[in-house]
């Protein structure tokens, strides 16, 4: 059965008793409170149980990602949020051609962030469950519509946009950073073109930043958010892992290699080409000229020190991975 309701609101109060009467029509329980986090996004109280709901842009996303961490589960790899049992069945929540999906609460403590090596050991210990689960469930080939993964496509074309932004981001960043910048991602690119990735595939997440690790009050950490999921070698997402994180480890290649996971690669030149990459500075200044000035206002200090107060140490790391190459 799908319950379908349609409303030409896009947000407000009118949209969410919409969404408010779905819940309790499909699950049959009129006392349903839910409360807004972000767009597309609710906590859903129902009695004693919470549960977080999501929007899904297509009937296809939402089955690929419950598809693929029910397969997770039956595997044991318990760090990824289960869905609802009112799914199981053939309910479906459609609202204006979105699916919402209903999935575990993971009860957390303090915001997760990347500053303590605990908490980045932690959090790679369960991308490291997270791929060897994957791995066993590809096998069984039991996934379907799971993409391949596009890594080279993706930042050729963020390089692409980043060089067409030159002459408007000069205005607020020196020519000579931005060519630096420039320099190295095509260096990178070309690498990484020359040497390529292993043959392995398991199932990569995709996008490992810091917001989609939680810590529940159990002291476990879970890996959430499905969106970006594809299948590949599992280097991939430990490339940008260790771009997420060598901020936090000051540049240093050292601290970096303290991880053991990553320290894995570090002969490995395909990955010290990856993690050349600036990928976080083409990604940061695209969206910045793409989005309002709103946007732009509140991102502004986090982008000078991205950019400009970060460049002597990027530049000296970047030196030290060239030299390993």
């Amino acid at each position: 059965m799908t319950m379908i309701l349609k409303t030409k609101e896009k947000g407000g109060d009118g949209f969410q008793n919409r969404l408010l009467f779905l819940l309790k029509e499909t699950l049959g329980d009129e006392s349903i409170r839910i409360t807004k986090i972000k767009e597309g996004k609710w906590r859903v109280q129902a009695g004693k149980d919470q549960w977080f709901l999501k929007l899904y842009p297509t009937r296809q996303k939402f089955q690929l990602q419950r598809a693929v961490a029910q397969a997770l589960h039956q595997e044991g790899f318990l760090r990824t949020p289960g869905y609802h049992p009112v799914h199981e069945g053939s309910s479906e929540m459609k609202l204006d051609e979105k699916i919402a999906g209903l999935t575990e609460w993971v009860h957390t403590g303090k915001i997760f962030t990347y500053h303590t090596f605990k908490d980045r050991h932690d959090a790679l210990s369960v991308v490291e469950g997270f791929h060897d689960s994957s791995r066993r469930i590809l096998k069984k080939d039991s996934i379907q519509f799971l993409p391949g993964q596009v890594l080279i496509e993706k930042w050729k074309k963020r390089l692409q946009e980043f060089r067409s932004n030159r002459q408007n981001l000069s205005e607020y960043v020196p020519l000579a950073m931005i060519d630096s910048y420039i320099q190295i991602g095509q260096t990178a690119l070309l690498g990484l073109l020359q040497h390529g990735f292993s043959d392995e595939s398991c199932i990569l997440h995709g996008d490992l930043a810091h917001h989609n690790f939680i810590r529940g009050t159990n002291n476990e950490m879970y890996l959430i958010d499905l969106d970006l999921i594809t299948r590949g070698p599992c280097e991939i997402d430990y490339i940008q892992f260790a771009n997420r994180i060598l901020p936090f480890c000051g540049w240093s290649l050292d601290k970096l290699w303290r991880h053991k996971p990553l320290s894995e690669y570090k002969d490995d030149k395909a990955f010290l080409f990856g993690i050349l990459f600036p990928s976080d500075i083409f990604r940061e200044w695209n969206r910045f000229f793409r989005e309002g000035t709103i946007y732009r206002h509140n991102v502004w200090n986090y982008l000078m020190e991205l950019t400009v107060n970060q460049f002597h140490h990027r530049m000296v790391c970047s030196r030290d991975i060239q030299s390993l190459l």
